[in-house]
């Protein structure tokens, strides 16, 4: 074995699953795999829901969001609620539901974007954040090498964080924590980016 391979990201630390039907996403990963609890975002990040940007066009994606872990791993489940473009409905489009991304929490956004896209990746989807310089970014993979990559700007590993705590803090009953928001979520949490 070459010990001195290492990924161009680092190590995935989000599986990001698109699905038709959330709630039985939810039930599926706590029932069968014993993947749980899920915080999950009712009405996605924010409302009314942000603009986000499909191949440099503008779009708003609603969406409902749920956030666990597997291992150390963390599994989100996206449902889009609307038919705007985005590489959630290009996925269901395609015929396809489950694995739709791997996500990365990068520690110098720029580099990992060159790095990206260097390999041959395409930029495809943008998602601007409020008082934040960098992007969350999607990816298209060249030919058939896998699914998209997402790249989150290393500010926002408090949010990771806050929904690992919440998680970790599960005392049994449901094992899906409802917020309105994901805002919401970390308004509650207390959770600021620096």
């Amino acid at each position: 074995m070459n010990s001195t391979l290492s990924p161009i990201l680092g190590p995935a630390t989000q599986l990001g699953f698109v699905v038709r039907d959330l709630e039985a996403a939810m039930r599926h990963w706590i029932d069968v795999y014993g993947v749980g609890p899920f915080i999950c975002m009712e009405k996605g990040t924010s409302q009314p829901a942000p603009t986000t940007y499909m191949r440099g066009k503008p779009v708003v994606v609603e969406t409902k969001l749920a956030f666990g872990f597997m291992g150390d791993v963390q599994i989100e489940l996206i449902e889009q609620r609307n038919d705007a473009p985005s590489p959630y409905t290009d996925f269901l489009a395609a015929g396809r539901e489950g694995l739709q991304h791997f996500g990365f929490w990068v520690y110098d956004h720029a580099t990992a974007a060159a790095r990206v896209e260097a390999a041959g990746y395409e930029r495809v989807y943008e998602i601007g954040l409020p008082g934040q310089d960098d992007p969350i970014i999607y990816y298209n993979s060249p030919s058939l090498y896998g699914p998209m990559l997402e790249i989150v700007p290393i500010k926002w590993r408090r949010s990771r964080e806050a929904v690992r705590a919440a998680c970790d803090e599960w005392k049994r009953g449901d094992p899906i924590i409802r917020y309105e928001t994901y805002s919401a979520f970390l308004q509650d949490k207390n959770v600021t980016f620096d």
